[in-house]
């Protein structure tokens, strides 16, 4: 009588954990930070978080994903923080300051990291400078939504303004934003220590009510002939009319 020979299913290849994986993030955000996108390749960052570099394909599908979710949590954070805050602004009564400020507090908070080092900032302007086309793209991904809400939560404020003039200086808002993010130590160096973006109480107080002075107060803009234009043309030739 033959033995039947027993069936042995397929080998596979042991799935990496979880560990492994916040492993290559944390390693991936700090080399990004401190050699640039370009400057830190897949080997070195499997290298730095004691891992098989083909890892960071399995997870990531590559060097562009593993920074698109490094970006990504970053912004969940933040974008969770800054709804959080509208919302309690709403059940108090929605005004222009509360708006500004809940916009305002989660991205200075993010400034420095919970290890007091400028790890998101200065990755936010690595990016921007660097690798234009992905910032883009990730802004777009994990912007566009919170900040259509916030508009909208602007524009409640300031009924008057059209929708133009609201972008326009929520624009200018995010401009403020970007440069205190991106060169948190410049004014703390150059004030000698007076003026410190780490200190966020310290620096709500200041921004917010400047914020609020321009959304409110600032002239609306007038749009300007271009040049060319019949109006501008008409204004270069009257001096030659008037010799004639």
């Amino acid at each position: 009588m033959t033995t039947p020979v027993a069936t042995l299913a397929p080998w596979t290849a042991p799935r990496p954990s979880s560990e492994t994986r916040e492993q290559l993030l944390a390693a991936a955000e700090r080399l990004f930070v401190e050699r640039g996108f370009a400057g830190a390749s897949v080997r070195t960052i499997a290298a730095e978080a004691g891992v098989n570099w083909s890892l960071v394909g399995y997870y990531f599908r590559g060097k562009d994903g593993l920074l698109a979710e490094i970006y990504r949590r970053h912004c969940a954070t933040l974008n969770g923080e800054r709804l959080r805050l509208l919302a309690e602004a709403r059940r108090t009564g929605l005004q222009l300051e509360s708006v500004i400020e809940a916009f305002v507090r989660p991205a200075l908070v993010e400034i420095v990291g919970p290890d007091g080092r400028y790890h998101y900032s200065r990755l936010r302007a690595m990016l921007a400078a660097e690798n234009a086309p992905l910032f883009a793209q990730l802004v777009t991904e994990n912007f566009d939504q919170s900040r259509s809400t916030f508009v909208e939560a602007l524009g409640q404020c300031l009924p008057k303004l059209s929708v133009g003039e609201i972008l326009w200086r929520f624009h200018f808002m995010l401009g403020t934003i970007y440069h205190s993010a991106s060169s948190p130590q410049r004014i703390k160096a150059f004030s000698h220590g007076l003026c410190d973006p780490g200190d966020v109480e310290a620096t709500l107080r200041h921004v917010v009510p400047f914020l609020a002075a321009g959304f409110r107060s600032a002239p609306i803009g007038i749009a300007r002939p271009r040049r060319g234009s019949r109006k501008v043309k008409a204004r270069v030739r009257s001096p030659r009319s008037r010799a004639k």
